[in-house]
């Protein structure tokens, strides 16, 4: 009786651990387009485990800007920000599209702006 009882348990704890290791990660949502939308300059931005592309993007003074940002890095959260522009983060999972709206301020000229998890990948915004 007691092997049996043994067995059961063994039994028991393996289909547990081999239930809990075939569970799926939660799926990632993209994020609807925001509202106030229409109109808007829309840029698509890819990160991927290297870079963001494209690397420049052009877009009016004082415009209307729908970012669509997909992260195609399989492992790691990317980010977009600018302290210069105040474009405040937006933070990318693996696999995931955010969607922003933005308006962008009325001062023309190049700006640096980039992942701040990876600070090695930049890219730029020509501001017209």
């Amino acid at each position: 009786m007691r092997k049996l009882i043994v067995c059961v348990a063994i039994v028991a704890v393996m289909l547990f651990i081999v239930g809990c290791a075939s569970s799926k990660p939660p799926a990632v949502m993209d994020e609807p387009v925001p509202a106030g939308s229409e109109g808007a300059q829309v840029v698509e931005l890819l990160f991927n485990t290297k870079d963001i592309v494209p690397a420049t993007v052009n877009i009016k003074a004082g415009s209307k800007v729908l970012f669509v940002v997909k992260n195609t890095d399989p492992k790691e959260d990317h980010n977009l920000v600018s302290t210069d522009l105040s474009l405040k983060e937006i933070l990318v999972v693996p696999n995931q599209t955010a969607r922003r709206l933005w308006t962008v301020p009325s001062k023309t000229g190049e700006f640096n702006v980039g992942c701040t998890i990876h600070p090695d990948i930049r890219m730029k915004f020509v501001i017209q």
